[in-house]
């Protein structure tokens, strides 16, 4: 969790507050996105989240807007251990990567300063990502347990789905090749959607979500993307035509790469608003998921 992009990007308070709650669920804190009255869906989305969890509003106001246009309720769990990490990171890495002259004194002081911010936040933020906090040790005891409490508590015509981001990416992913309940042979996920997705084992990983219970699978993925290049992602969709076919419901398998030009990692979520290439690909990835999610859910 190294990589700049990780922490840069806009924080959309400009795009309204958050309409939904916090609670307690399965013994998780949870901000819960509810759909509007009209809604008759029983059905549920579970958001894991970027590496910013419950801190970043923009992870709220998507989750608000997911509720509105699925008709889902949206639950969104902190589940990263030690909590998600301090938003001002984006604006001391924005700072810091900045081009200041060389004769601009007071500019290049605050990009002195936003070093030494940069270092004090991010240093013991990455090395707990990179170790006990890490998505892959994080899913075991965290994410798997609430997603089965989910999923149990469910009326029989109800439906689950997922979305993760960035680290929530490796969740959504995992929790494809699960049974709803351990040993059994019901698939816990009915359809997911990953936006920039990290530490994904790949292409093996994303093919095992595919082709475990046939759960329609849907990423979103800039060509800039730092985690996830666009030599990989080529590498991920020859082995899904090669192992479960083109993706368009052969044998029962679903599933779509979309590459978005000119995007970097973190878009979906932390789009830079002054930045109307990665503002507009924010829009269509969301208009991606609920699309995907609306059609299987």
């Amino acid at each position: 969790m190294s990589c700049p992009d990780c922490f840069k990007g806009s924080v959309h308070s400009h795009a309204g507050e958050a309409k939904g709650k916090t609670e307690t669920l399965y013994g998780k804190n949870c901000y819960v996105a509810s759909p509007p009255s009209t809604s008759t869906s029983t059905s549920v989305i579970i958001y894991l989240t970027d590496a910013f969890g419950l801190n970043l509003i923009n992870t709220k106001i998507l989750a608000d807007r997911f509720a509105a246009e699925t008709g889902c309720k949206v639950l969104v769990p902190d589940v990263i251990p030690g909590g998600g990490g301090p938003v001002s990171l984006m604006g001391y890495t924005e700072t810091l990567q900045t081009h200041v002259p060389l004769c601009d004194v007071f500019g290049q002081l605050r990009r002195i300063s936003a070093a030494f911010a940069v270092a004090y936040y991010s240093v013991p933020f990455s090395l707990r990502i990179l170790t006990w906090a890490a998505p892959q040790r994080a899913y075991p005891k965290n994410i798997l347990p609430f997603a089965r409490a989910v999923r149990a508590d469910l009326p029989p015509d109800a439906k689950l789905g997922v979305v993760g981001f960035c680290w929530g990416g490796y969740g959504s992913t995992r929790l494809c090749t699960e049974p709803a309940v351990k040993g059994g042979s019901e698939r816990l996920i009915d359809v997911q959607f990953c936006g920039h997705p990290y530490n994904l084992k790949t292409p093996d990983m994303v093919v095992d979500a595919v082709r475990e219970f046939k759960v329609p699978f849907s990423m979103a993925i800039g060509d800039k993307d730092r985690f996830l290049s666009k030599g990989k992602v080529d590498k991920i969709e020859a082995a899904l035509k090669q192992r479960v076919g083109s993706g368009k419901g052969d044998d029962d398998y679903n599933w779509e790469v979309e590459v978005y030009k000119g995007c970097k990692h973190g878009f979906v979520v932390r789009a830079n608003v002054s930045n109307e290439v990665e503002t507009a690909a924010a829009e269509d990835a969301r208009a991606q998921a609920v699309a995907w999610l609306n059609k299987y859910l």
